[in-house]
């Protein structure tokens, strides 16, 4: 009889949970397999912590998924606690069966009893996700309710507010507290821009002085104040003693599982009054919004009637988004000279932003000068057939190898069916003879699926002509090449333009270097020839995405 090796997925929801819960599904798991006599792979036991189940983008099942589906698959069986494990959408639990079964992995709920290799295991799994799907949303819309009763109660509904700490009470419900030393910071805000300070003026000080900040989001290069970040105190009216909830909702993104927040009709919004959060008065409030409807007066554009930041409106240029600072990380923008006269200038946002102590880089480049600069050194040095060529014969190293690891494959492959020939011959052979018990039946039940699986995949296209594939990728990458040198000699459809150098590009780390006292940027990024081109190169009929980024760098002079 077969061994199955197994891998083993965990997952749990909420960092609320017990994390124990992982340790308790996986020794569930390893339970079942010893009572079938199958063997568990420790260094293939996959889990991810506190991560929802309605999105398949976590780190733990997509590298399950790379092992499952790779040539020299390490395992025969993915064990779960139960199919909500794997996920919480019915769509995805359908996919992840169907690219499963399709890899030949056999996927097993040992809490449910549901196997894939059952005849009902579509049905089983389509039932189960709907069960999942549904309890997911209606779980969703009670924890909603249940955070409306306690916004109406006046007690925190989760998320940090810069000026206030979360205090849990006797009867585990958690009110918020103002907190002394933020609140005095807070206060300081709305002063100093009541007083005439603008907002980037207020996060350089806050920040030079070293003055606590908000905590940053998650992914957030840096801990600092600035302009958002003192526009978000400026504009909080829970500042005030009014506490408005459900003004917004999460939802997620189809296909990525990302989160984005989409506003609510005012209508569904609870405003309650917290007297006893209070930290800024009336009058300083008033004074505030005074001088912001001053500012959107000049500086806005309201109806026809531009103001005077018309020269301001929102323009995209050719590396619009496609620089980042190679000292913070930060996003290089247009800090300078935005207006109808003076020269546009390009810097790093966190300097301009938040100032000398959160990044040093305070040099600034003309915008006329560096796309002149930096085109023309894509255009000599790097948009060129020779590299190509160089790309190219990479590629065919890295082919040739993954082509003699499916040679193994499929050898290990072949010798697995004459096995399984075998076996079932002795078994039909005992048949003949009169011998035709249950055991020897579910014995032929169980080896047929795995031969005609194995049958199946080698008799699949082979890899075909190497040389073949790559000569069409280098016609493909050449006609690519050809493309951008035209859409880049003569940028007149600036969208255009940049929407081929964010594909193809992505983005440029521009770092300031000194040369013999003179201060320029040097600029580095990675260039794709091939993009979403791929080879077939696996027996299977597996699809690999094939691409070769090659650095380049380029002084751009100020």
């Amino acid at each position: 009889m077969t061994v199955l090796r197994c891998a083993i997925y965990a997952r749990f929801s909420s960092d609320r949970q017990s994390p124990t819960s992982i340790a308790d599904q996986i020794r569930k798991c390893q339970e079942y397999a010893t009572r079938h006599g199958w063997t568990i792979l420790p260094e293939h036991v996959y889990s991810d912590e506190a991560i929802s189940g309605a999105s398949t983008e976590r780190e733990g099942l997509q590298r399950l998924l790379a092992s499952a589906t790779s040539p020299a698959r390490p395992f025969d069986c993915i064990l779960i606690d139960d199919t909500s494990r794997l996920t919480r959408k019915l769509a995805d639990a359908l996919n992840l069966y169907e690219k499963l079964t399709f890899a030949g992995v056999r996927l097993v709920a040992v809490s449910q009893g549901v196997d894939s290799e059952n005849a009902q295991a579509e049905l089983l799994i389509g039932v189960h996700g709907l069960i999942d799907a549904v309890y997911w949303r209606e779980l969703a819309q009670k924890t909603h309710r249940g955070m409306q009763g306690r916004a109406l109660a006046g007690f925190a509904t989760g998320g940090r507010c810069f000026g206030y700490r979360s205090v849990k009470g006797p009867d585990e419900t958690v009110r918020l507290e103002i907190e002394p030393s933020e609140a005095d910071t807070v206060r300081r805000i709305f002063e100093l821009y009541a007083s005439g300070q603008s907002l980037k003026r207020i996060a350089w000080q806050l920040n030079s002085e070293g003055v606590k900040s908000p905590q940053p989001q998650k992914g957030r290069v840096s801990r600092s104040w600035c302009v958002s970040s003192v526009r978000v105190i400026l504009k909080n009216e829970r500042y005030l003693g009014k506490l408005v909830w459900n003004k917004k909702r999460k939802v997620r993104v189809p296909g990525t599982g990302r989160r984005v927040y989409r506003p609510r009709p005012e209508s569904e919004w609870i405003t309650t009054q917290t007297p006893h959060l209070r930290i800024v008065t009336d009058e300083l409030w008033t004074r505030v919004e005074k001088r912001f409807g001053i500012v959107r007066q000049l500086w806005q554009r309201e109806g026809n009637r531009p103001g005077l930041a018309r020269g301001q409106q929102k323009q995209t240029y050719l590396f619009s988004g496609l620089l980042r600072c190679g000292e913070c990380g930060g996003s290089i923008t247009l800090v300078c000279g935005r207006g109808e006269h003076g020269a546009q200038r390009y810097g790093c946002s966190m300097h301009h932003q938040r100032g000398n102590s959160v990044c040093s880089n305070s040099l600034l480049i003309r915008r006329d000068e560096l796309e002149e600069r930096l085109l023309q050194r894509l255009q000599e040095s790097v948009l060129r057939e020779e590299v190509i060529d160089y790309a190219v014969a990479r590629l065919r190293d890295e082919l040739q190898k993954r082509h003699e690891d499916l040679n193994t494959y499929l050898r290990s492959l072949k010798e697995e069916k004459q096995r399984i020939e075998a076996e079932l011959k002795n078994l039909t052979d005992a048949i003949a003879t009169g011998n035709g018990s249950l055991a020897i039946r579910a014995a032929i039940a169980e080896r047929e699926p795995r031969l005609q699986a194995i049958t199946d995949r080698l008799t699949e296209p082979g890899p075909g002509s190497l040389q073949e594939k790559l000569e069409e990728l280098r016609t493909l990458a050449v006609a690519h090449l050809t493309n951008m040198r035209r859409l880049l000699a003569k940028p007149e459809n600036v969208h255009e333009a940049r929407a081929v150098l964010a594909e193809r590009v992505g983005t440029f780390t521009l770092s300031p270097v000194s040369d013999s006292g003179e201060w320029s940027y040097s600029a580095k990024g990675s260039l794709d020839f091939f993009g979403e081109t791929t080879l077939r190169v696996d027996g299977a009929g597996g699809q690999n995405r094939t691409g070769y980024a090659r650095l380049f760098r380029a002084a751009l002079y100020q």
